[in-house]
């Protein structure tokens, strides 16, 4: 009972470190949290959803008048920069999707390009800022596959953008996060009433 209470404590406090100083990561974020209340990472870390579901009850609490078209206003961005990149059939992920991102996190998307180069190229040719981050390693049939990571100046925002190899798509539905293609988060706008 102890450990459940001290995983739902660390769960709040990871979400509001989320929100409010920008942290992405949710391990990170669990182990700041950990630090701050004196408690042991151990066992007492929540998973991943619990945080998601602390993040949503603090968005309901504290921006419930300010998150739905702040994250109406996302979308529309994310829409408008994946159908820039219509040709690697983008998905967006994380956060924005899910309707918890704050002020200080990214859009983020997946692309399934032939090669990083042409994601690269048609950034370069379009005059679009962008900075390459450190590798993520993913898994792909098994295999640990190095997975370049861009993140785009898009009108002053920032949008994280995952390169992975065309297979991976495939894997998308049954592995992994949540994603939407444009056509799912076209609907998904239209069932908030953003008509664009």
């Amino acid at each position: 009972m102890h450990t459940q209470r001290n995983r739902i404590r660390i769960a709040q406090l990871s979400a509001r470190i989320i929100v409010e100083e920008g942290v992405n990561d949710y391990t990170l974020a669990k182990h700041k949290a950990a630090e701050r209340l004196g408690l042991a990472w151990g066992r007492n870390l929540p998973d991943d959803d619990s945080v998601t579901e602390a993040l949503q009850t603090y968005h309901h609490i504290f921006r419930f008048q300010h998150q739905p078209g702040f994250i109406r206003c996302l979308r529309r961005i994310a829409l408008e920069v994946m159908t820039f990149l219509e040709d690697f059939s983008p998905r967006l992920t994380g956060a924005v999707l899910a309707g918890t991102a704050g002020e200080h996190q990214p859009i983020q998307l997946q692309l399934f390009p032939e090669t990083p180069e042409a994601v690269i190229w048609k950034l370069v040719e379009s005059g679009i800022p962008y900075r390459q981050e450190a590798d993520l390693s993913l898994k792909v049939n098994g295999q640990a596959v190095p997975v370049p990571v861009l993140t785009l100046d898009w009108h002053s925002l920032a949008v994280e953008t995952q390169l992975l190899p065309p297979k991976a798509l495939r894997q998308a539905g049954r592995h992994g996060p949540p994603r939407a293609s444009i056509k799912a988060l076209r609907r998904l706008l239209a069932e908030s009433g953003d008509q664009r």
